[in-house]
């Protein structure tokens, strides 16, 4: 702006400095003219006065017959001295009386009958003599000109202004604020380009518009129950598969499978107001859950699966899920006391998926044949010692890893399609009092528990900013951040005053935040994220796709990194819904301007078919392990 603004300046100045010639020019002409002229008519009345004297010569009159006229003529051209000669000889010389010292001309002629005459004129003066109305009049031309040149200054730097404003937005949209195309801003200039940014901003707005509507209709139409606007049974399994890659769990969690017995004999359109009344007092519940899937199998069976779910809190949430289903009103022809049929499997890390699914179904089938409204936990021993801890021994668990510093570090490279390191993530491990070594998997979701997982952030945000700092890595490290972290009221502030204390490039530094948790705490997390975006952090966006949510939050949030949920990116080259959804986010999100990566790839095959479809980056163990270092 400063530099549009010299620029306008100098053009103003070279304006009035040209227009200033221009005048002084025609000012300096036009005195040229007049003095030109005005000397001129001197030598025509010199010459005149000659030609008369030698007509009268002609006539036989000779130089006394002249005398009585002469002088009134001398005096008529405002003549100083005349004299006529012969030779050595004066025949006549003239001056009129009370003559003051000016400045003066000399005219010399040779006359026809052998005399010389000099004739004295006033020289021209350089400034021609006005009368006071004639000076008034050149005054007040003056002054009109003057008040023409203030004015059109003064309208040429409205106008200058108007360009520099923009410019000003032009440079805006340059730098990637993409929404000042759409801004009215007043005073513009030329209003033509200005209208024509607008339209283009209003024409490309209604397009993205529409490609995220597309895409959320996609999304919506592969992995929706339209009817309950629950996940479907193709999302159900999409998120089974990414918790269970290769087909055994990742973490410990528990497999709920829901029947309605008590429904089937009312009418299909009379069941479903029963079941959206179920889910709907279901969500306060699975609230306290963001891990959760739940879905709706077929018409009259949900699932829910909730990873990290202590056994203690299984059996809870299933008393709180019959409670629910006892309270519901039901429609004529339902049967309250078989209504309800709850079957529940615990699984742990390693086990088997098809294992996990098959002993939910004989919970289930176990729960059915007590033949009333009732749940059943199938039980087989198997609950991890790990997960069975409780909540006072981990909080005191975390809190000394925090205290004496038991934390430890993994980075992940992300990949582009040439095999070139675009970014590193951050993956973190604690260690108990034994030495031994607990997942994030494991101790994170404990540690939103026991409410200390900002603490747990802030933490490994330091480590974060001493490893960049002490390895001058040139690519960006994404560091993740839960919701919870986000949303507390001193984390901002303490997140600015960690950055003073290091000497990185604040560009380097990416924060990831998880997209189910943004939409849904939108309103909060958004005003944030804004500020921490202010610092000159990058922000990340993960598991898009984990949910049907659409991506209208990056309208509102400036996101340069987005990326894809594992369940969208498992075995992606062999399941058509899966490459339909990601070609469409991608498309939508061609003119954002973001990279979009997919992590938890395992194998080429699922590489290979992303790149294809306009993934930026992968990320996986068949890339490269977490590792403490990444060189």
């Amino acid at each position: 702006m400063k530099r549009n603004r010299e620029q306008s300046q100098r053009l103003i100045q070279f304006w009035i400095l040209s227009l200033l010639f221009v005048t002084l020019s025609m000012l300096l002409s036009a005195w040229t003219t007049s003095y030109s002229h005005t000397n001129h008519n001197r030598e025509t009345t010199v010459n005149a006065v000659v030609q008369l004297m030698e007509d009268q010569y002609a006539r036989g009159l000779s130089l006394d017959d002249m005398r009585p006229w002469l002088p009134d003529l001398l005096n008529g051209i405002k003549a100083k001295q005349m004299i006529l000669y012969r030779g050595e000889s004066v025949e006549f010389q003239w001056q009129p009386k009370g003559v003051y010292e000016v400045a003066t001309m000399h005219y010399r002629r040779d006359l026809n009958n052998g005399l010389k005459m000099n004739l004295v004129l006033t020289r021209t003066p350089l400034v021609p003599a006005f009368s006071s109305q004639e000076w008034l009049l050149v005054a007040i031309g003056l002054v009109a000109a003057l008040g023409m040149v203030w004015f059109g200054r003064g309208w040429l730097e409205r106008e200058m202004s108007g360009i520099e404003l923009l410019a000003l937005r032009a440079s805006r949209i340059n730098g990637g604020d993409v929404e000042a195309a759409g801004e009215l801003v007043k005073g513009e200039r030329p209003l033509s380009v200005s209208r024509a940014l607008r339209k283009l901003h209003r024409n490309w707005q209604q397009e993205r518009e529409a490609k995220l509507e597309l895409d959320r209709q996609i999304r919506t139409r592969a992995f929706i129950d339209h009817e309950t606007e629950l996940g479907n049974r193709m999302f159900f399994e999409r998120r089974l598969a990414a918790l269970a890659p290769n087909h055994r769990f990742r973490n410990q969690g528990v497999l709920c499978l829901l029947q309605f017995a008590g429904l089937e004999e009312v009418e299909p359109a009379r069941r479903l107001p029963v079941l959206k009344a179920f889910i709907e007092h279901c969500q306060p519940i699975l609230q306290e859950h963001p891990d959760a899937v739940f879905a709706r199998l077929n018409w009259l069976q949900l699932a829910l699966v909730i990873p990290m779910l202590p056994l203690k809190e299984a059996d809870q949430l299933a008393v709180k899920l019959h409670r629910i289903g006892a309270r519901l009103p039901l429609p004529e022809g339902a049967v309250k006391s078989e209504l309800l049929n709850i079957g529940l499997a615990y699984f742990s890390r390693e086990e088997p998926l098809e294992q996990a699914q098959e002993e939910a179904e004989q919970a289930l089938r176990a729960a059915q044949l007590q033949g009333e409204s009732s749940w059943f936990m199938y039980d087989k021993g198997a609950v991890d010692r790990e997960l069975a801890q409780g909540s006072v021994r981990w909080r005191s668990l975390i809190e000394n890893a925090l205290t004496q510093k038991r934390f430890v570090t993994l980075f992940q490279p992300v990949l582009d399609e040439n095999g070139a390191v675009l970014c590193r993530e951050m993956f973190s491990r604690i260690r108990d009092g034994q030495g031994k070594i607990l997942r994030a998997s494991l101790y994170r979701p404990m540690a939103r528990r026991c409410g200390l997982i900002p603490r747990v952030d802030r933490e490994l945000l330091a480590l974060a900013l001493q490893q960049m700092q002490a390895h001058g890595w040139q690519q960006p490290l994404v560091v993740n951040l839960a919701c919870e972290s986000v949303l507390h009221p001193r984390f901002a502030k303490s997140f600015i005053m960690l950055l003073a204390n290091y000497h990185i490039r604040r560009t380097q530094l990416v924060i990831e935040v998880n997209e189910r948790e943004l939409v849904q705490n939108a309103e909060r997390m958004i005003p944030v994220l804004k500020e921490l975006k202010r610092t000159g952090i990058q922000l990340s966006i993960d598991g898009v796709g984990y949910t049907v949510e659409g991506t209208h939050y990056i309208e509102r949030l400036p996101v340069e990194w987005i990326k894809l949920h594992p369940s969208l990116v498992h075995q992606v080259e062999h399941r058509p819904e899966s490459q339909l959804v990601i070609t469409s986010l991608t498309q939508a999100l061609s003119n954002r301007g973001l990279t979009i990566l997919a992590e938890g790839v395992e194998s080429a095959e699922e590489g290979r078919c992303l790149l294809q479809l306009g993934v930026d980056g992968v990320q996986g163990r068949h890339y490269g392990e977490a590792a403490p270092t990444t060189e």
